[in-house]
């Protein structure tokens, strides 16, 4: 697995069951099969192809058995006595925020969920705060030039937010800060350039505003770290 996969891996505790949805290739369900983790594991995908790659890498590993393959958009064919945790990585925070409001068994202090959001993850942290799910921990992944976010969240908490750390979390939550610097020059650089592109421009102005807030922000939270 790739450092993004091992990441999610790390964060996956020994329970009654997980499932990995949207699981592509089915990597992370066979290494959980291989190790011997002791519950149930479901591999969910909403398109056929790579539910058949999934079955492949199962098959390879030899841990066919051990892993339950879910042809559904989401988690529509989960059944919830038989997680505890729940992996969705890979596809942008809107998305994740789709597959969560459409399933409100998770509003469960029961599950912990595991989300790596490819883009949006303001969507996504703002979904978590306002829906009172509590954000237990951040950590990030620096591969092949991409920095990789990852939360751990679980229902039944207040996690508050500033604008700023909707993109980038809170730095109390994060376990590597030098990343976390890195990912606040990186979002201070893209509002520099969307700001630039703003200038003048009237149609723009609540963004505008919105984006100068952001800004200052991050520039006080590159301080504070």
């Amino acid at each position: 697995m790739n450092k993004r996969l091992s990441a999610l891996y790390d964060k996956i505790p020994p329970g009654v069951g997980v499932i990995d949805v949207g699981t592509d290739h089915g990597y992370l369900p066979a290494a959980l099969a291989a190790s011997g983790y002791p519950g149930r594991i479901f591999a969910s995908d909403i398109r056929i192809e790579p539910l058949h790659a999934a079955e492949r890498t199962a098959a390879r590993a030899g841990v066919s058995e051990r892993i339950e393959f879910l042809l559904c958009d989401g988690l529509a064919l989960c059944p919830p006595d038989a997680v505890d945790t729940i992996v969705i990585a890979g596809m942008g925070g809107d998305t994740i925020v789709k597959i969560l409001d459409e399933a409100e068994f998770c509003m469960d202090s029961r599950y912990l969920l595991i989300l790596q959001p490819m883009t949006k993850p303001e969507v996504l942290r703002y979904w978590l705060a306002y829906n009172e799910f509590e954000i237990l921990s951040e950590s990030l992944v620096q591969e092949t030039g991409g920095l990789y976010q990852i939360l751990t969240a679980r229902f039944g908490g207040n996690t508050k937010l500033c604008d700023a750390e909707l993109f980038v979390g809170k730095a109390s939550l994060t376990e590597n800060l030098d990343l976390y610097r890195l990912a606040l020059e990186q979002l201070e650089a893209r509002l520099f350039k969307a700001l630039g592109g703003m200038q003048g421009r009237e149609d723009f102005s609540p963004r505008l505003r919105l984006y100068r807030e952001v800004e200052k922000q991050v520039k006080e939270l590159r301080k504070s770290v």
